[in-house]
């Protein structure tokens, strides 16, 4: 493979998405030419620290780990290029990565695993297919797993998210308590860092590039973080720039409240779907 650490699925008229296999990060998803994805100008790509922004890959931590780093091994790792990219008969981009067990992986999580990730590049939309198989015969483990999606947008707070409404959500920003959802579309107004459980297998965000919609479908991964770090937390992050808050929210599929336990050669499978309307 060459020695550039990006893959580019370009599906003609200026809609194209490139993944970084640091972490297989999707750093950058165009339609018409039309950025979707925030990525902080202060990201680092070393290739050791997850990259500010695009959609980090968490696995199989979600949150604090005392076994390894805060969200995981899968979003600091380089994954493999399992399949590069193919035009399919319906002209849309398709790539598979994939990730494995490895010692570095077994010194904090002694288990054998296998990861698949696909990429779907379509005209207005961009699907991802996931999933996690043990293979080991005889013990299981489990996970959590979160695609950490950060979009792009011109102003948080004029942003409405739905599909939200009569959840229970964790508010981390309040001792982990939890509360009830009761707004038919969610405003982000101060610094969020919120779980909601059980939602909706669509939302849709209103006003992000261009005043445009974005529409998130979701298979298997029944919580969504909603993340905004506002301008004081911002200050404090030094791969993010101070002034970048408002241009950004995170809106992340997952499985994260009740971890997913995986017996010996069984495999879990998940989608998200992000779409331009």
């Amino acid at each position: 493979m060459a020695a550039t650490s990006c893959v580019l699925l370009d599906r003609g008229n200026n809609t194209t998405c490139t993944i970084n296999l640091h972490g297989a990060t999707v750093v950058s998803w165009r339609v018409n030419n039309q950025e979707q994805l925030f990525v902080s100008k202060e990201a680092i790509f070393d290739g050791k620290k997850a990259i500010r922004g695009g959609i980090p890959f968490v696995f199989p931590q979600f949150g604090e780990w005392p076994l390894g780093p805060q969200h995981g091994f899968g979003r600091i790792m380089r994954w493999n290029l399992e399949k590069s990219p193919e035009r399919m008969a319906s002209g849309d981009i398709e790539v598979v990565f994939s990730l494995s067990d490895s010692p570095f992986t077994r010194n904090m999580w002694n288990y054998q695993f296998r990861l698949t990730y696909r990429l779907i590049l379509r005209e207005k939309e961009l699907h991802f297919n996931v999933n996690v198989y043990n293979t080991n015969k005889e013990a299981s483990f489990y996970f959590t797993l979160l695609l950490h999606t950060y979009f792009k947008v011109p102003d948080v707070r004029r942003c409405q998210i739905t599909g939200l409404s009569g959840c229970t959500y964790v508010d981390k920003l309040r001792d982990c308590n939890i509360y009830h959802e009761n707004r038919d579309a969610v405003v982000v107004t101060e610094q969020t860092d919120r779980i909601y459980r059980n939602t909706s297998q669509e939302h849709i965000i209103t006003n992000v590039v261009s005043g445009r919609k974005m529409r998130i479908q979701k298979y298997n991964f029944p919580d969504t973080v909603v993340w905004n770090p506002w301008a004081e937390k911002a200050k404090e992050l030094p791969d993010f720039g101070p002034e970048e808050w408002p241009n950004m929210l995170c809106l992340e599929a997952g499985r994260v409240t009740h971890p997913i336990v995986l017996q010996p050669g069984t495999a879990f499978e998940a989608s998200q779907s992000l779409q331009v309307m």
